[in-house]
């Protein structure tokens, strides 16, 4: 269900959104030139003939103008980053899945390296325990932990040093994985709005758009697993991955 809402929305972005931004980003342009030689004409004219120039004609040009156009393009950069995402989501959603053995304790040894300034900063810890291997799309399954591990960095508590622990084991033919955090939390009227795509909880001190937890699901359910969390409200969360331990094409086994 969720690769199908991508899949809507990339429809809906590239045949009547992308367009119309990308006129109204071009004229923001025109505006900041204009509003640039209007500000430079009003200096000329202050300078010659102060009395023409009224306090209120001043302030608009020099304040009011600059500062609706910034978030003009602020607010168009933000619906540009929006609509790269959901298409790249797309294409994704399209790709070719390849099954690879996948050595996962490798694997989360080279993620929570690509994490170890965020972790620095965030003043916390990456813990990984022995993981079971499985063979499966590396890229579908690096994009997975990737998010939910640089998630719980992102939203660790204040002056509480973080702890991220991914754990593993295979029951049968699955593969489970926990993420766990010492985080912040998910309130449980939102356990499930998180994985809706431009859905967010929380505090929201944290740049986003709300789309990696949907992708993360999206990836899991083309996998052939599922993901879900666990959470208590300023306690953290357990993000639960499930995974077949080997990936099989429902497809090509129908077809």
């Amino acid at each position: 269900r969720a690769n199908e809402e991508i899949q809507r929305f990339a429809y809906i972005v590239s045949h009547d959104l992308r367009a119309p931004l990308v006129n109204v980003m071009g004229f923001t342009s025109e505006l900041e030139g204009a509003d640039k030689q209007l500000a430079t004409f009003l200096d000329k004219v202050e300078a010659e003939r102060p009395d023409l120039v009224s306090q209120d004609a001043a302030f608009a040009v020099r304040e009011d103008l600059p500062e609706a156009i910034g978030f003009i393009r602020s607010s168009t950069q933000k619906m540009d980053r929006l609509i790269n995402a959901i298409l790249a989501l797309s294409r994704q959603g399209r790709r070719v899945l390849t099954p690879v053995e996948l050595d996962m304790n490798v694997l989360l040894d080279e993620i929570a390296a690509s994490l170890t300034t965020l972790a620095e900063d965030r003043d916390a810890e990456i813990v990984l325990q022995p993981l079971p291997a499985i063979r499966h799309d590396r890229i579908a399954v690096e994009q997975i932990f990737t998010n939910l591990i640089e998630n719980a960095l992102k939203y660790l508590r204040p002056g509480v040093p973080g702890r991220i622990v991914v754990s593993g084991r295979q029951d049968g033919d699955r593969a489970i994985f926990e993420v766990e955090d010492n985080g912040r939390g998910i309130k449980e009227g939102d356990h499930e709005r998180i994985f809706e795509l431009f859905r967010r909880s929380g505090e929201q001190d944290q740049r986003g758009e709300g789309i990696g937890l949907a992708n993360v699901r999206a990836l899991a359910y083309r996998l052939g697993g599922t993901v879900e969390v666990r959470s208590q409200f300023s306690e953290g969360s357990v993000f639960t991955v499930t995974l077949p331990t080997e990936y099989v094409d429902e497809g090509a086994v129908d077809g």
